[in-house]
Formats: structure tokens, sequence, C-alpha cells
């Protein structure tokens, strides 16, 4: 599906604070993601790494790659920016999947965790962008930083977020639409590199044919294709993935 890309929404024009700067870890039906971000803006987030220790370490990789912070980790909800709380909640309901992955009143809806995780926040997402087709947030109205992404990445992520929950388009598609085909490997990079999975919904591009392609998450193309399973996707003959019955 050939969608228009988006113009996600930006930070303003204002003074970095250093001191406005946090970080967490979540639940989620996949594991453990983290999230990090500055007053206005989700600054970098991860999916689950083999341990919390490995998740939380490549967080704080990205984000202090590209920003200045103290960078606390957070232990209640109340403590999240605006933004990152949205973020956090989005990508719960996303990473559940069409089916919801369990209630969200449920005491135990994901594989437990030990504190500061942060538990199931899904009832206080408060955007209202949401898919027709599979249900999922779309996740395109977070507000990301974009300070220290490379022009060609951030056009290659601009594409990706026009991508809907159970959709797919290849790296050639994307490598298509910034100048020609020959952009391919430099599209496969720089989703290779994003610092906003899965908001920017990497795991949407695949390689030729359908085929899996690259994933730089812990899993590998399994997780993706898990991810896309999760999401409804279809291959080009409209059937389901079916990988993980």
């Amino acid at each position: 599906m050939h969608t228009a890309p988006v113009s996600s929404p930006t930070v303003p024009r204002e003074g970095w604070d250093p001191a406005q700067t946090g970080h967490a870890l979540f639940r989620t039906r996949l594991g453990v993601c983290g999230i990090a971000w500055g007053a206005q803006a989700v600054v970098a987030l991860r999916l689950p790494e083999p341990s919390l220790e490995a998740t939380q370490m490549r967080l704080l990789e990205h984000a202090r790659q590209r920003r200045e912070g103290l960078w606390p980790q957070v232990q209640v909800p109340g403590d999240l920016s605006a933004q990152a709380l949205q973020a956090v909640a989005g990508v719960q309901w996303l990473l559940a999947g069409r089916e919801g992955g369990s209630d969200p009143d449920d005491s135990a809806p994901w594989p437990d965790a030990p504190a500061p995780v942060l538990g199931d926040l899904r009832s206080l997402l408060t955007l209202n962008r949401w898919s027709a087709r599979s249900g999922l947030p779309l996740l395109d109205d977070v507000v990301l930083d974009w300070h220290g992404v490379p022009d060609f990445s951030r056009a290659v992520y601009q594409l990706a977020l026009a991508i809907e929950p159970g959709q797919t388009r290849s790296y050639g598609d994307l490598a298509q639409d910034l100048g020609g085909k020959g952009l391919a490997r430099a599209v496969g990079q720089a989703l290779g590199a994003n610092p906003f999975a899965p908001v920017v919904p990497c795991h949407r591009i695949l390689a030729a044919q359908g085929a899996g392609g690259g994933f730089s998450a812990n899993g590998g193309t399994r997780t993706k294709l898990q991810l896309l399973e999760w999401e409804g996707a279809a291959l080009g003959d409209g059937s389901s993935l079916g990988l993980f019955d």
C-alpha cells in the first residue's frame, strides 16, 4: 500500500534543557521496551534487548548521541512527560496487536517485570489517530525530537510513518520515492539506525518479493515478522503471514 508521507510533529524552536530529560522502561507484549525524552518531545525508543540492562544501555546510547541530558530513570507514570506518556501507551497498544494481547484491566496482561519497569498504561492513551483497517494506533502524532537525525534518514522515517499497521512497503519502494531504486541500501541503513522504533515502524519495510529483510532489534527478522503477524499483515496475495499460529 502506497500512502503519502506524513509530516511528523516537530519540536518548537526553543532552548534545550538537559535537566528536563528522563528515561523509563515499560512492559509490552513483546517484552520490556525503553523510552527517553526531553521537555517537548521523545528523543529515543528501544525495543526489547535480551536483558533489562541491555535495553537501558542501548536506549541511553541513542539518546546521548544526539542530546545532552541527565536522563534520570522515572519509576511512576506521573513523572513521564506528556509526550512520553502518550508514546508509551501507544506503543503498548500497538504491540498488543489486533487481538489486543489481553484486556487492559487484566491484572497480569503481559509477563511480569521487576520494578521500576512501568506497567500497562493503555488506558491513559488520548491520541486520536487510529487505523480503521487494523484498529491499532497510527502514532504519527507523537512528537519526535529530530535533532541530530540526518536529513536522508528523516526522509526515510517520514515515509515509514505513513505506513499503517498491517501494511508493508519495500526498501525499493521507499528508495524510489526518495530518488531511485539505487538508494535501497541507504534506506536499509537508515532503518537499521532508527532511534524511534516502533513509533517509526521500520518493521513494516520488507525486502523485494515480500522477503523479511534485516531487522536490528533483538530476535532479528523473526521479531520483525512477529510484529507484522500481530498487526495482521498479509502477503502480496492477501493471505495472512501465518507464521506464529
